[in-house]
């Protein structure tokens, strides 16, 4: 798979997870939003979680945390902050389109893992997410948005628009809240800007 094979070659120049060029130390705002939504306890699960900044603050919190990558090196990373931070986190290192869960999840959450899948997986994403989750749910996503008919690239990730996305995961998800921001000085050949969109869906 290209996109495994980009991403290997990424993580084995990183000596940090702040070397990595989408290392974002904060968590945003519908997470902690939703979080607390679920009274900061229950089951979440973080999709492509990297080098675990949200998965140890979902389990400082007080999440039990299940968290799924298929780099070896980002699980490794992720281990090493959760064993700092000195939280317990389940990880699997597996690939999500493959992965299942004996139980459902009160909060899922993914951070640039759905817009690097191929279109033509994206609806085994979608069974696989419904397969994870119940009614009442919380899925926070972050995705690159497409600015119009013109904004893509031939590598990197797959740009969706906010209609196509609400669609795609409706009817089974609502969605609760919605945010963008134009992000400029993106390194070439994926800049030089984005549309960077966070979304709050719930299961119904």
């Amino acid at each position: 798979m290209f996109e495994k094979r980009v991403m290997e070659m990424i993580y084995g120049k990183a000596a940090t997870p702040e070397d990595l060029p989408w290392h974002n130390p904060e968590p945003y705002d519908f997470l902690r939003e939703a979080a607390d939504a679920n009274d900061n306890s229950g089951r979440a699960l973080d999709l492509g979680c990297g080098t675990g900044v949200i998965s140890v603050e979902l389990a400082k919190r007080g999440f039990e945390v299940t968290a799924v990558d298929f780099i070896p090196k980002a699980i490794e990373m992720a281990m090493k902050r959760a064993k700092e931070e000195d939280v317990n986190i389940d990880f699997v290192a597996a690939d999500l389109l493959k992965w299942t869960s004996d139980e459902p999840f009160d909060l899922v959450h993914d951070s640039g893992t759905l817009h690097s899948i191929p279109t033509s997986s994206i609806p085994i994403y979608k069974q696989q997410l419904l397969g994870w989750s119940e009614g009442g749910t919380d899925l926070v996503l972050a995705h690159w948005g497409k600015k119009g008919p013109f904004d893509w690239r031939p590598i990197g990730p797959n740009r969706r628009t906010r209609k196509k996305l609400v669609s795609f995961f409706g009817p089974e998800f609502e969605e609760k809240d919605y945010s963008s921001e134009l992000m400029e000085n993106i390194p070439l050949p994926f800049g030089p800007s984005v549309v960077g969109q966070s979304f709050w869906f719930v299961r119904k």
